[in-house]
């Protein structure tokens, strides 16, 4: 009897052993699975960060190449900006030394002009009506160039809105003189009507020393439908 209960001892342990080592198992192989995800995550992360890390160093570099650049950039638009200022600079000593030569030899032309037997040139606005937008300028005629002469032109309120250059450039044609409208300028600007203008009858006049004094009109209506001030 003692044998056989010592049997069923052993065999009892032995079953017993192999009840406890089974679900041992499956404990050991459920946490190397977990093991196995989590290193299969961990490479996933790894080879993510590589790629982040790629292209944070392809970025860091255009970056570098972009900031490169503006630099450039700045360099040559300072360049430019003197250049410009030097191109203004003799742009206006340029328009100085036009106006002041227009009337150095108007005052010559006064000089010599025979004012008994003087012709007035023919002066008309190249239109009768403008509209805003539109550049005013003027036709003229003469049989002489007329050089220190200019335009003025006035509101229909009498406020002078524009005095042009005294005249200097003069081309003859058909045995005329005549000035071209490009010329017609004042501090090298022609007389645009801007949007803000008053709508109306507008007047005009004409003058070269106390020879020549010619007086007009115009009327300036609303723009083209569809044109802004600038585009006429």
């Amino acid at each position: 009897m003692m044998g056989a209960r010592s049997i069923t001892r052993e065999r009892a342990f032995i079953l017993l052993s192999c009840a406890v080592a089974v679900p041992s198992i499956f404990v050991a192989a459920s946490l190397w699975s977990q093991v196995a995800a989590y290193q299969n995550q961990v490479e996933t992360l790894q080879s993510d960060l590589y790629v982040l890390e790629s292209g944070n160093e392809v970025y860091r570099v255009r970056v570098d190449e972009l900031e490169d650049r503006v630099a450039e950039l700045q360099v040559e638009a300072n360049r430019n900006s003197k250049i410009v200022d030097t191109w203004r600079t003799y742009r206006d000593r340029l328009e100085e030394a036009y106006v002041e030569n227009a009337r150095l030899k108007g005052l010559l032309l006064e000089r010599e002009v025979d004012k008994e037997n003087f012709t007035a040139p023919t002066v008309r606005s190249r239109k009768e009506t403008y509209r805003i937008g539109e550049t005013v300028a003027f036709i003229i005629e003469s049989e002489v160039p007329l050089y220190g002469s200019y335009f003025s032109i006035w509101d229909p309120d009498g406020i002078l809105v524009w005095e042009g250059d005294p005249l200097g450039n003069w081309v003859e044609v058909d045995g005329l003189w005549i000035t071209p409208f490009y010329d017609q300028t004042a501090y090298l600007e022609p007389m645009i009507l801007g949007e803000d203008m008053p709508l109306g009858e507008w007047s005009w006049s004409y003058r070269f020393s106390d020879i020549v004094y010619i007086k007009g009109a115009f009327t300036v209506i609303e723009p083209y439908e569809g044109i802004l001030p600038g585009m006429g």
